[in-house]
This record gives C-alpha cells, sequence and structure tokens, in this order.
C-alpha cells in the first residue's frame, strides 16, 4: 500500500497539478492580473513631482537663475554695439 502512495504522489499529482494549471493559466496568471498602463491618476502624480522637483530647485537656486538670466541679456545687449 505504501508503494500505491508514492506512485500516486510521484506521478498522480504532479500531473493532476500540471493539467490544472495548463486550464486556469498557471498560479501567476491566476494571481496577479496583466496591467493595460497607467491611469489618469498616476500620471498626475508623476506630474506633481517633477513640477514640485522643479519648484524646489527655483527656491535653492534663484539667484544663480537670475544671475544667469541677467547674464544672458547682458551679453544680447551688448552685442549689438559692434
Amino acid at each position: 500500500m505504501k508503494k500505491i502512495y508514492e506512485l500516486y504522489d510521484r506521478f498522480i499529482v504532479p500531473i493532476v497539478l500540471s493539467f490544472f494549471f495548463l486550464r486556469t493559466g498557471g498560479f501567476l496568471a491566476c494571481t496577479l492580473k496583466k496591467r493595460q498602463g497607467q491611469t489618469t491618476v498616476e500620471y498626475m502624480l508623476m506630474l506633481a513631482v517633477v513640477v514640485g522637483m522643479i519648484l524646489i530647485g527655483a527656491v535653492l537656486f534663484h539667484k544663480k537663475i537670475l544671475g544667469g538670466f541677467f547674464t544672458m541679456v547682458g551679453m544680447v545687449i551688448g552685442g549689438g554695439d559692434a
């Protein structure tokens, strides 16, 4: 009787489980659905992060940004005198 259980566990159970997984699409296909893509909320969250980083950068480096801007304006205005 022990041999029958060993054969059953070794051969029959894996075959039955493999048929189950093939029929259902496998374990991962049952538990994890394929996502179609980003939703509007996810795009808005990414946009909020990008805008937030730009604002933080502008606050931290506003003097350098203004200095660079006025330097460029001075170059453009000064370039017409030649």
